[in-house]
């Protein structure tokens, strides 16, 4: 009938084809699934003007007009054209309907039961009409190959007996409105898959259109990405490395990410006899990317601080290895972290540091008096270059070290000021307690720590006189 339809994915790449379509124009659906829709316009139809047509369906719904194409052989042909969209739990699809305008005149357009018949045949989920009490209408090719059941096998069947496990409570007719859910198909052959469904009320109708996806390659990635994240998971926080605990320095730590995965990072190193390296890192953000930019700064650590020492050196060092990495996003604010680094000197009886844009630590000696630990400069990966500043602290009797990344702050208030207040108190007051134990009154000022909305990094380090 000189008519045709097309279904596109968001990239406008072809999924699905009608039959009058490859014929209309001389192309085979091999040819034309998986290529930009554009390949059915002339020249003149840019993929601005292409896009511009799928930002009104967007917009508005629907987009109507004239369209000119070229066949396979080079003729050209207009075309009356509609766009709709189709959404579903995967995503949205634009569908693109054309009537040949020397073929049949816009007054004959195929009405939408026609075009309800080309979705039923050739969508990439199934589409089924069902009377009001669920009672299966029709059966197209699409269901057909989701359910594995022939048209006959299906039309007069309540819809819901076509799932496993089903019943009427189970998928209720009717529906008091639009109805989403999941459920499981079991096919004939014993095969079965998972699928979401939506039932949608036809307006002016009475009855519903079903729309049913197949899920289980979507689970299937799921799982997948589930046991991948486990593993990264486990190796982020065997990358942590072992906690000192001798006559001179004793430590603890809290870690908890606000994801499967952090962008905090912390790492100690005894670097001789009477030296410790401590430091402690934040990558702006969470969750994948940041932990990988972590992982990635993790591997660097052992072999600057052991071998470059210096505060103020190694935040240069990590400042030139962030530009190395990532050449031409230096700027970027997803490689921008903060960063807090000491040395503890035990036989000088000092604790060398730089502070790159981080929370300022807090040293609490034996006397209550607290210094914080503030000096450095700006964080690493920040476009303004500025250099670092060293701050040298003396003690000679025990003293208490905080470090912490500004997760804390959002959980133990919401005022951060007050949060700042209230860790410097508890530093102070719980300053004799041992590590382990001061950590767990610190996070006892705020509520349970059971979905932080940010990482969260905490380390109590102890030296002793």
């Amino acid at each position: 009938m000189g008519s045709g339809m097309v279904m596109t994915d968001r990239q406008l790449l072809i999924v699905a084809v009608s039959e009058p379509t490859p014929r209309w124009l001389g192309f085979t659906k091999h040819e034309l699934v998986g290529r930009p829709v554009g390949v059915l316009f002339s020249a003149e139809w840019s993929a601005a003007l292409l896009d511009g047509i799928a930002e009104a369906v967007k917009r508005d719904g629907c987009w109507q007009g004239e369209a000119r194409h070229v066949a396979k052989s080079g003729k050209t042909y207009m075309s009356w054209m509609n766009v709709y969209r189709l959404s579903g739990s995967e995503g949205e699809w634009l569908v693109w309907h054309f009537v040949e305008q020397t073929a049949m005149p816009p007054a004959d357009r195929p009405t939408p039961s026609e075009w309800l018949e080309v979705i039923c045949d050739s969508a990439p989920f199934a589409v089924v009409p069902v009377a009001a009490d669920g009672i299966v209408q029709d059966w197209g090719l699409s269901a057909e190959r989701l359910f594995g059941r022939r048209k006959e096998e299906a039309v007069g069947r309540p819809v819901w007996s076509l799932f496993r496990c089903g019943g009427p409570t189970w998928l209720p007719f009717p529906p008091k409105e639009q109805r989403c859910g999941k459920g499981m198909v079991q096919r004939p052959d014993g095969t079965s898959a998972n699928v979401a469904y939506t039932v949608i009320p036809v307006l002016q109708g009475d009855g519903y259109i079903v729309l049913i996806e197949d899920e289980t390659k979507q689970k299937q990635k799921e799982a997948e990405r589930r046991r991948q994240v486990e593993l990264a998971k486990k190796i982020q926080h065997n990358l942590l490395t072992p906690l000192i605990q001798n006559e001179a320095v004793t430590m603890d730590a809290v870690y908890i990410p606000s994801d499967d995965l952090s962008g905090d990072i912390y790492a100690c190193y005894q670097i001789d006899l009477y030296r410790y390296g401590v430091i402690v890192i934040d990558v702006m953000g969470h969750g994948i990317s940041s932990a990988l930019v972590s992982m990635l700064l993790r591997s660097l650590l052992r072999g600057l601080i052991v071998r470059v020492i210096d505060p103020v050196s190694v935040a240069s060092e990590l400042e030139k290895h962030v530009q190395t990495l990532f050449p031409d996003e230096t700027n970027d604010i997803r490689h921008l972290f903060s960063m807090i680094y000491l040395v503890i000197d035990t036989k000088e009886r000092k604790i060398e540091y730089t502070n790159a844009g981080h929370p300022a630590g807090l040293l609490v000696f034996d006397d209550g008096s607290v210094h914080e630990l503030d000096k450095g400069g700006l964080a690493i990966g920040s476009p303004f270059s500025l250099p670092f500043e060293k701050g040298v602290i003396h003690y000679d009797k025990r003293a208490r070290l905080l470090l912490y990344t500004d997760g804390i702050l959002e959980e133990i208030d919401p005022s951060i000021l007050q949060s700042i207040e209230k860790i410097r108190l508890c530093t102070q007051m719980c300053r004799h307690l041992p590590d382990k134990r001061f950590l767990e009154r610190l996070i006892s000022q705020g509520p349970p720590l059971v979905s932080p909305s940010d990482d969260i990094c905490l380390l109590s380090i102890t030296v002793h006189g």
